[in-house]
């Protein structure tokens, strides 16, 4: 258990390594557009279990060429596991991070970003898990033009 912690651990801290060298990268040049924005109604997250997918539109892009969009996603899950009388009540979550280059065209990104999230239900063997409820929250964000989104459900 203390390794899988420490793997975690490590994996996000390389990703917000990745994300900050992408900040820095785009360099003090970066031109924060007031008019880019996500589109919330363009905007659809799907998990698996296994995997994230977020697609997404931003609009009113001025910058030229490329930009770098991050899209982060928290999935949590709640469920109940019985053995006998004996009853856990289990809360877990996990997040995943990815960031990369989007090309602009017309003053539009179109996107999708796919990146592993696997929440992991820990409780000892014998026990019946159900799970009752589980939601997803993916935050994207425009390095370049400062443009956020924050899409919730579940």
């Amino acid at each position: 258990m203390f390794f899988e912690k420490a793997r975690t651990l490590l994996g996000n801290c390389a990703a917000t390594v990745a994300t900050t060298a992408a900040i820095l990268a785009a360099g003090a040049h970066s031109a924060w557009a007031d008019g880019a924005h996500f589109v919330p109604e363009a905007t659809e997250v799907g998990w698996d279990g296994v995997v994230a997918t977020v697609s997404f539109r931003e609009v009113d892009v001025a910058v030229k060429g490329a930009t770098t969009i991050s899209a982060k996603l928290t999935a949590e899950v709640k469920a109940i596991c019985t053995k006998g009388e004996s009853a856990l009540d289990i809360r877990a979550s996990a997040t995943g991070l990815i960031a990369k280059d989007y090309p602009v065209k017309n003053g539009v990104v179109a996107g999708v970003a796919q990146f592993p999230v696997e929440v992991k239900i820990t409780h000892d063997p014998g026990y019946t898990c159900v799970l009752l409820h589980r939601s997803i929250t993916a935050f994207l964000e425009d390095f370049r033009t400062g443009a956020t989104l924050v899409h919730h459900q579940g």
